[in-house]
């Protein structure tokens, strides 16, 4: 008699998809929020009242950033896909160590 499917066919591809498909979301997580810090970031304007007199040219805050959400969006993405590769990591080592048989003990 012929078997009709093998069982551990779906397991492999089952596999396949856990080693793949987690350090890939987490590699375009990187990419999206490097791209969204490569974005330009638009020019701010803001006043403010003082008791001295203010200056007649514009006034160029050195080491002022504005960060608008797209900026925030990059940062939060590659965060989390770095959070994301590390814990992947972390579980394969350790599906890995338990897979031998290795025990440090």
């Amino acid at each position: 008699m012929e078997q009709r499917g093998n069982r551990n066919t779906g397991r492999a591809r089952k596999n396949l998809l856990g080693r793949v498909a987690v350090p890939l979301t987490a590699a375009a997580m990187l990419v999206a929020g490097l791209v969204f810090l490569a974005q330009p970031v638009p020019q701010e304007d803001f006043g403010w009242v003082a008791y001295a007199p203010l200056p007649t040219g514009p006034v160029v805050l050195q080491g002022l950033l504005i960060m608008g959400p797209w900026t925030w969006a990059g940062v939060a993405l590659i965060g989390i896909g770095l959070l994301l590769l590390a814990f992947w990591s972390g579980y394969r080592t350790g599906r890995q160590a338990r897979d031998h048989g290795d025990d440090s003990r």
